[in-house]
């Protein structure tokens, strides 16, 4: 039996296409015979190098029943196009904002065969056993690669760091800032957007502050990732980040506005920076609660988590 993986052709970094082609490495290197498979022939991203078996769309591969397809949440077209095809499938969630968007009126999963389902984390599979009534929904794990995330105290600057991608309210609050105080203008804002994942952890290893204002986000790495490196984390939770972020009590480990109200987050982050350039001990408390958290986030338990549902999966289909 084969597992393939459905990948879409993305050139932009995507913290979903890597989770892909990681779940096909470590089924391969546990012995599995697993494959992605890309629309385009010779397709593959060019901003990380994992090397894992590849299929293509476009060759038109012969599938058997005995096979399992892989499909993401954002194609739920796809899972239409093939809930006749005489081949096992399974969905794998990674995100909330596209379990529905381009879903058909009236159905869900369910209508296209699909009852098993790994999902990022416990928000997500709650709310599809909720929303598709599937019974099977397994929470997969996710890990930080210690060899680039990690804390570099004596590089560390007074600059805010925050992804382009989802997150369009950095720029203003960057512009309210500066408009404020002369002293908030010699404070860099650096935009993270298609870098190489060792400059993109250069820059989260450098900041003092990561900002999040995506409003949506399933499991949002970046938050742990920049955890990793020892930045204090500021924003909103995206939902997803409910999971592991902590805003209060001695476990405080991200400074949290509520929904999308950026002008509180302005006021949030003006008492941030102040704190951080009085070196107030609070600081080093969500510092160190945060590294305690993404240190969580082991190969170990990645690994863990997929083999596990793939076992549970496979003794029952």
């Amino acid at each position: 039996m084969r597992i393939v993986y459905l990948c879409p052709d993305y050139t932009v970094p995507s913290g979903g296409i890597k989770r892909l082609y990681m779940h096909v490495k470590i089924l391969v290197e546990s012995g599995y015979d697993a494959h992605l498979l890309h629309f385009k022939r010779d397709f593959k991203p060019v901003w990380f190098d994992i090397a894992v078996p590849t299929l293509y769309l476009s060759e038109q591969p012969n599938f058997y029943p005995e096979d399992t397809i892989v499909i993401p949440e954002s194609q739920p077209l796809i899972m239409r196009e093939l809930r006749n095809l005489p081949v096992k499938k399974v969905a794998i969630a990674l995100s909330f904002i596209y379990l529905f968007e381009k879903m058909p009126l009236s159905e869900n999963w369910s209508d296209y065969g699909i009852d098993w389902v790994m999902a990022n984390n416990k928000s997500i599979a709650d709310f599809i056993r909720w929303s598709m009534h599937i019974q099977h929904v397994y929470i997969i794990g996710s890990s930080i690669d210690k060899a680039m995330f990690y804390f570099e105290p004596e590089v560390k600057k007074l600059q805010v760091a925050y992804m382009a991608k989802k997150d369009t309210l950095s720029p203003v609050l960057e512009k309210i800032l500066k408009a404020k105080a002369l002293r908030y203008q010699r404070i860099e804002f650096v935009r993270i957007e298609n870098l190489p994942l060792l400059e993109y952890a250069r820059v989260l290893r450098e900041s003092g502050i990561f900002l999040t204002t995506s409003t949506s986000e399933g499991y949002p790495r970046p938050i742990l990732e920049a955890m990793a490196c020892g930045c204090v984390c500021i924003g909103f939770d995206g939902v997803g980040a409910r999971d592991f972020i902590v805003d209060s009590g001695p476990h405080h480990n991200f400074i949290r506005s509520d929904g999308a109200n950026f002008i509180d987050l302005t006021h949030k982050l003006v008492w941030l920076l102040e704190k951080l350039h009085d070196k107030d001990p609070f600081i080093d408390t969500i510092r160190q609660n945060g590294l305690s958290v993404a240190a969580r986030f082991t190969p170990e338990h990645e690994k863990e988590s997929i083999l596990a549902f793939w076992k549970a999966y496979l003794a029952q289909v």
